[in-house]
């Protein structure tokens, strides 16, 4: 039952939009959930439907990207995630996944670059943090590398703990006034 299930939905993200409803947002938004059910060809034609309709859209050209890395068409999803940055280049995310094309394509200085770009843009993104440390791992750099993962786990930890804390010392007080 679960698979005719995962059919149906499948086949509703493949389903293009109604007539005259198409829009650059309605075919991203497809090609995302595609992308997230790992159907990344037809989330590549959803992206490219959308570039039809409005050729500087980031979204699509960064999701094209995705999907094509995805696929190991790493020299391809280079040059979208190129076109995403001409676009918008204050988008840390897209200068992380290109670091990341590149580390693949066995570019190691340049992953490198890409992840102090998207660094400095988002200072505490953990995955630029931790594909960094990749970077200066296949260069040698190993203490670079352990430091760049501790950082990244530094990060999360502390992400957490501010989730965490508030809600710990709320229940805390809660118990403390029901023992009162």
């Amino acid at each position: 039952m679960l698979t005719s299930l995962n059919m149906i939905k499948r086949q509703s993200l493949v389903t293009p939009p109604r007539a005259g409803v198409e829009t650059v947002e309605s075919y991203n938004r497809q090609g995302s959930m595609l992308a997230d059910e790992h159907c990344y060809e037809a989330a590549i034609d959803c992206y490219n439907q959308a570039l039809r309709l409005q050729a500087d859209s980031f979204t699509a050209w960064y999701g094209r990207g995705s999907a094509l890395a995805n696929l190991g068409r790493y020299r391809d999803a280079l040059i979208n995630f190129d076109q995403a940055i001409a676009i918008d280049p204050r988008q840390h995310q897209v200068w992380t996944f290109r670091a990341v094309v590149l580390i693949h394509m066995k570019r190691y200085q340049e992953a490198l670059a890409d992840c102090d770009h998207a660094l400095r843009l988002q200072p505490s993104d953990r995955e630029a943090l931790t594909f960094q440390g990749v970077a200066f791992h296949y260069l040698g750099q190993y203490k670079r590398a352990y430091a760049s993962y501790d950082q990244a786990t530094r990060e999360g930890t502390a992400q957490r703990n501010r989730r965490i804390l508030p809600r710990l010392a709320d229940l805390f007080q809660r118990r403390q006034t029901q023992t009162h």
